[in-house]
């Protein structure tokens, strides 16, 4: 017999998982802020193009695959799915 995993608490996967996007939400501050000091408007276009060249020129595939997933996010999200 196993113990029944209390309600409340979170699988490891989870918790996991929550990291990674808090990490991300990091890097996409990191990303605006960057388009910012550029002197340029944020906008998903801008931050878009912020991405592409970040994945182009970023020689670390960890870091490449992140920007990716960033830019998942920003593209198949509509700007009312985000709570920034």
């Amino acid at each position: 017999m196993h113990p029944e995993v209390p309600q409340n608490e979170l699988p490891i996967s989870d918790v996991l998982n929550l990291d990674s996007q808090v990490s991300d939400m990091e890097m996409l501050g990191n990303i605006v802020e960057e388009i910012i000091q550029s002197g340029h408007s944020v906008s998903n276009k801008a931050i878009i193009a912020k991405l592409v060249h970040k994945i182009e020129t970023e020689a670390n595939t960890a870091f490449q695959e992140k920007y990716r997933t960033l830019l998942d996010l920003v593209v198949y999200k509509t700007q009312d799915d985000f709570l920034i």
